[in-house]
């Protein structure tokens, strides 16, 4: 991300003032959105683009286990966290296996220790976001080789010579395809 543009990040708990505290420590390091239920998450997501989602595992209606899997397959960019203030290793191992998850935290959980995990996540999506658009590059720079050595754009030397080039640029473009 450039220099000054803060990470847009999704928290979501049923608990308001937990929302509440959040707010006040993330808000100078982040672009916030919340919701305090599923439901009303997805509504967010549908409408914003988020970097990370930090969601409560224990909440009515949709567990936060249940709303990282839907994430992950409607937004999969998006780096996933659950937190919780109970030992479920059950949810843990749910949320890790059908949803991609990132982290788990335990509540409470130390200031200066969440804002690195965020931090770290969002550092993450930066990486991530950075291999696609390299793969998107090297593909269209592969493709567009392709497309002008089959064009007949070179002169018969010159063709030959390109050759290998040619299939390396296949190769690369059929590789990129994973990460797009």
């Amino acid at each position: 991300m450039s220099t000054g543009t803060k990470h847009p990040i999704l928290i979501v708990d049923d608990e308001p003032d937990v929302l509440f505290s959040l707010k006040g420590l993330l808000r100078h390091d982040f672009e916030l959105y919340t919701a305090e239920s599923g439901e009303q998450a997805l509504e967010i997501l549908r409408q914003h683009t988020i970097h990370v989602i930090m969601t409560d595992q224990r909440m009515p209606g949709m567990t936060g286990a249940q709303l990282v899997r839907q994430a992950r397959t409607l937004y999969p960019d998006a780096v996933l966290i659950v937190f919780t203030g109970y030992a479920d290793i059950k949810a843990v191992i749910e949320a890790i296996n059908t949803g991609g998850l990132y982290r788990y935290i335990t509540k409470p959980w130390d200031p200066d220790e969440l804002i690195d995990v965020l931090q770290h996540a969002a550092k993450r999506y930066d990486e991530h976001a950075a291999r696609v658009r390299f793969a998107h590059d090297a593909k269209s720079f592969a493709n567009d080789v392709v497309q002008h050595v089959e064009a007949g754009d070179l002169n018969g030397d010159d063709a030959a010579a390109v050759k290998p080039l040619v299939d390396r640029g296949r190769l690369l473009a059929s590789q990129a395809d994973p990460f797009l």
